[in-house]
């Protein structure tokens, strides 16, 4: 993405429209610290003990590993013919030959034979199971690995931590708030109803074109880790997309049309009138009303001129185009509360008006 937006700087220098800028933004902070603790973890282990998480964490890994330890046929070093040359321990998948002291770690082996073809000296065989060997003491790690590492780590750690900081935002002036209910994706019904369905797979997270559904971090409680969850910090549910609904591979959301997604509620408008800029800085706005597509939000005379945003939280269906662009900072004056159980939204009916007829110009 930044490479993406170098290019647009370059080509809209000339005249080329080509590429456009994108914002580049963390869409989950906390699956992104997961995702690099997990690195970490799986890298330390690997420093110490080789194909730890492959061999004792993976199921497949386990499994194999488990029932090599006690196959009937396993692969033996014919300590006569090997002369310790390591090709057999460089190829093992498992890490578990030292062919410096010819000897196998059985409870780690996968049987993938790889080192069956590559010994010159054809000292390596698959044959039936003889008395195992004792396994020697493995050798002190390599201090500059282990230096790499901890800079790697360190390194790595400090990333995220960095963002988090940078991301903190100061209280300010305007009246601060907290949701009550978290917005569960449209077609989950409730919150209630993704939880026991949903297996955290983030292809409605990863599908997603405006970028809203991202992992949850502590919203849906502790048993809610990692669950999608709808959030309007840089953008807002297309009014006519169900792209989320249609690639549900469990029935945790289920699919929608159209017609359904427009009458579909996961949450209600709220509006904050002393965080309104046009309340607290007798400015004009009215991006709020522009970006809502069923007029649940609309402005009304205020004073001098002025207009402020004025919301029917019955018709609204919870998209967050009122969220998204409000300017208000660092809390918005307008935000979606998200229903604990999706509702069906009221039609928006224009108010009648009455037609007076004029006798004359009355001047």
């Amino acid at each position: 993405m930044a490479t993406n937006n170098l290019l647009a700087t370059i080509f809209n220098h000339f005249d080329n429209f080509a590429f456009y800028n994108v914002n580049i933004y963390t869409l989950s902070l906390f699956s992104l610290i997961i995702g690099l603790l997990t690195l970490v973890a799986i890298a330390y282990l690997a420093w110490l003990y080789g194909r730890t998480y492959c061999n004792t964490i993976c199921p497949v890994g386990t499994i194999l590993g488990f029932v090599s330890k006690f196959s009937i046929l396993k692969v033996h070093i014919n300590d006569q013919a090997c002369n310790t040359c390591g090709l057999c321990e460089m190829k093992c998948k498992s890490s578990c030959i030292d062919s410096k002291n010819r000897t196998i770690d059985y409870s780690r082996c996968v049987a993938c034979y790889n080192c069956l073809n590559v010994c010159k000296k054809k000292a390596i065989s698959y044959e039936f199971a003889h008395k195992k060997k004792k396994l020697s003491v493995p050798p002190e790690p390599d201090p500059s690995k282990r230096t790499f590492l901890s800079v790697l780590a360190v390194s790595t750690l400090a990333i995220p931590g960095k963002m988090l900081a940078n991301g903190l935002t100061k209280a300010g002036a305007n009246t601060s708030y907290h949701k009550q209910n978290p917005l569960s994706p449209p077609g989950s019904g409730s919150a209630e109803h993704l939880l026991s369905h949903c297996t955290a797979c983030h292809l409605c997270v990863s599908k997603c074109p405006s970028h809203v559904i991202k992992p949850a971090f502590m919203e849906y409680g502790l048993g809610g880790m990692m669950q999608p969850i709808v959030d309007f910090e840089h953008g807002f549910c297309n009014y006519d997309c169900t792209v989320c609904s249609s690639v549900c591979p469990n029935g945790a959301l289920h699919k929608l049309t159209k017609e359904e997604k427009h009458s579909l509620q996961i949450g209600k408008v709220v509006f904050v009138k002393t965080n309104c800029i046009v309340y607290r800085d007798e400015t004009s706005c009215g991006a709020c009303s522009e970006h809502c597509p069923t007029q649940a939000v609309s402005m009304i005379p205020y004073k001098e001129g002025l207009t402020i945003p004025s919301v029917n939280p019955d018709i609204c269906v919870g998209c967050g185009g009122c969220e998204s662009i409000c300017p208000a900072r660092p809390f918005r004056a307008i935000y979606v509360e998200g229903n604990s159980v999706h509702l069906q939204a009221k039609r928006f009916e224009e108010a009648k008006t009455k037609e007076v007829q004029l006798e004359s110009f009355g001047f």
